[in-house]
């Protein structure tokens, strides 16, 4: 079967869609890459969304902003039909967080019957709301994923650097329902967030401006004391904990004119990989490496950050990058997307702390 799945994370950066072919194979899922493309947001479109992350939108701008979104979907899905031929027979979409705040709610922004109806197609959305409903957390929702795609004869953990970074602990022979996994903490949201503030840019290309500075120590022991991250999982995190604000009072509070302003951004991004080796370390001390995806894993002193940490606390993991970094969360949800389709639970309870395995998202028909 031929399912498109399509993601926009907390990065904001881009409309990524995927289209698999996913079938059964005796006890397992096999889920293979037809065509992958990624579609940039517009710029008005953007700053529409960041608005409605930080609170700063009108009632009315919240109520364009999910025919805007499916606008905006259906305009590069239409394009990548268009140039793969592929005629997936539904779309998954995961909708643009706005604010995730469980166990009470999550929002993730998108008119799935308007998307639909742009599509002439069944779309399935608002994924995370299902568990929610029933105590979870509503994320993470990948592992499920993680576990058909990546689990081997040894432990391995699947490492998601986005806007957010989420861990997925795969151990050899265990089941789905045995999956641990969970939020790290902040990803790229404050390394872009750095970059942006300090230098204008909206990233850290390559962490080339994070590898010219040095670590601010006070500012890396300040940021370590939040307290998410020593908190035990199920647990998941966002925007709403690693605001711009904050990171603009941290900034302001450890810069000084004879200190460079690249050392912000490099203590950010030793936050990310500090959170991700400690993390590692507490919950999967015995894997055997630890496969990285998402926009972050195209971060080299990011990566580089981590391999170094992890030395340094003597883990016994190796690290390598995903071949389908950039695919992986697309792919991830056209595969929840077709277990939603076959009326299959796509939570795992052990992972997001709900009462029951559910079905996820609403199907919306043209």
């Amino acid at each position: 079967m031929l399912v498109a799945g399509i993601m926009t994370g907390t990065s904001v950066d881009a409309i990524d869609i995927a289209v698999c072919d996913i079938s059964i194979e005796g006890d397992r899922h096999a889920i293979s890459l037809v065509s992958f493309s990624s579609a940039p947001f517009e710029e008005d479109l953007r700053r529409s969304i960041l608005s409605a992350m930080a609170g700063e939108s009108t009632m009315q701008e919240l109520s364009d902003l999910p025919f805007e979104l499916a606008s905006a979907i259906a305009a590069a899905a239409s394009h990548h039909r268009s140039r793969f031929g592929s005629e997936p027979e539904f779309y998954a979409v995961h909708g643009q967080t706005l604010w995730h705040h469980p166990p009470l709610s999550t929002w993730q922004s998108l008119s799935g019957p308007a998307l639909s109806a742009l599509l002439g197609a069944p779309v399935i959305h608002d994924f995370r709301s299902a568990d929610v409903a029933v105590g979870g957390q509503g994320a993470p929702l990948v592992p499920i994923y993680d576990h058909a795609a990546y689990r081997a004869e040894h432990d391995v953990v699947a490492l998601n650097i986005g806007g957010m970074a989420n861990m997925t602990l795969l151990r050899a022979g265990a089941s789905a329902n045995e999956i641990l996994a969970f939020d790290t903490g902040p990803g790229n949201v404050w390394i872009d967030g750095a970059a942006r503030v300090t230098f204008g840019k909206g990233f850290d290309a390559n962490g080339a401006i994070a590898r010219s500075g040095r670590v601010i120590p006070p500012m890396l022991d300040e940021m370590r004391t939040i307290a998410y991250f020593s908190a035990d999982p199920p647990k998941s995190t966002g925007r709403e904990l690693f605001t711009m604000d904050e990171l603009r009072r941290l900034v302001t509070k450890y810069s000084h004119p004879s200190a460079p302003l690249e050392d912000v951004v490099t203590t950010v991004t030793e936050l990310t990989a500090w959170s991700v080796v400690d993390h590692v370390q507490r919950y999967a001390p015995t894997t055997h490496e630890v496969i990285v995806s998402g926009g972050g894993s195209q971060n080299s002193f990011l990566v580089e950050r981590i391999e170094a940490l992890s030395r340094s606390a003597d883990a016994k993991w190796s690290v390598r990058v995903d071949p389908q970094w950039a695919e992986k969360e697309a792919m991830a949800f056209a595969y929840l997307g077709w277990l939603s389709w076959h009326g299959l639970p796509g939570n795992v309870p052990s992972v997001t702390g709900a009462q029951r395995p559910v079905v996820l998202g609403t199907i919306a028909r043209a």
